[in-house]
């Protein structure tokens, strides 16, 4: 307990400084992740971090919208995919309050969490895409490191439900696991498809096979979402997120 009082002081002192919820929830999985990674010196640096790279997010997600055209500028629909427990939701709405922002996640108590302690407007997310059906389309779908955890099997029918739910002319932003991902993978050796996946993720509530780490080409990416939606990639930049998660851009075009 009293660990968990000084977190609480140190989340209180870096949300104050940026101006955003000092809210964490005790299940945040990349909260916790962070506080029991030995990288860190201290658990303040750790916290520091938790806060300041979800600013960082947010901010490269703005720069992202800022070099994609008068379209997606000012008043627009945005889904946050894979929001989990809100590292970067809980600056959306600071760093672009234009924006009309829904979170979007499969734990139930992170959609709760950020619905009511983050006041920021959340959604269920399902393990099957098949059956992942909301009541609305978005200008931008947002999927941050959500593609760097899917298998094969659900990889690419996640690219076409994503899809399915934009506004004509809207943008799929995601991002994966690249080449330049390989150094924090263990160096694995990438099949001949470019897929690479192992069954082991940080989120233990979940199925490994279901949500493990993944790793694919930019060959692989493009095949994958011809196959899926006849339609190019829009923009690829190779280590664009945290220097080694690739970004990608898909326009609907229509």
């Amino acid at each position: 307990m009293k660990e968990l009082s000084i977190l609480a002081k140190q989340a209180l002192f870096h949300g104050q400084q940026l101006g955003v919820s000092d809210n964490i929830h005790l299940d945040d999985f990349i909260f916790q992740f962070l506080i029991n990674n030995p990288s860190f010196n201290t658990h303040e640096d750790a916290v520091k971090y938790y806060f300041n790279d979800g600013r960082k997010s947010a901010r490269h997600l703005l720069a992202v919208l800022n070099s994609m055209g008068p379209r997606f500028h000012g008043s627009i629909s945005m889904l946050e995919f894979a929001s989990g427990y809100g590292c970067v939701t809980r600056h959306l709405s600071l760093v672009m309050p234009y924006i009309n922002f829904t979170a979007c996640d499969i734990h139930i108590e992170a959609v709760k969490f950020i619905s009511e302690k983050l006041g920021q407007t959340s959604i269920i997310s399902h393990q099957d895409p098949a059956n992942f059906a909301l009541s609305q389309k978005y200008d931008v779908i947002f999927s941050l490191s959500f593609f760097s955890h899917m298998p094969r099997k659900t990889w690419g029918r996640w690219i076409s439900a994503h899809f399915q739910h934009l506004n004509p002319g809207g943008a799929l932003i995601f991002t994966t696991h690249g080449l330049l991902s390989k150094k924090h993978l263990g160096n694995p050796e990438i099949p001949s498809d470019g897929f690479w996946f192992k069954p082991q993720s940080e989120q233990f509530d979940l199925d490994n096979s279901e949500y493990g780490l993944t790793l694919v080409t930019r060959e692989f990416v493009e095949q994958e979402i011809y196959t899926q939606i006849k339609r190019p990639i829009t923009r690829y930049e190779q280590g664009f997120w945290w220097e080694h998660q690739d970004l990608y851009i898909v326009l609907d075009g229509n």
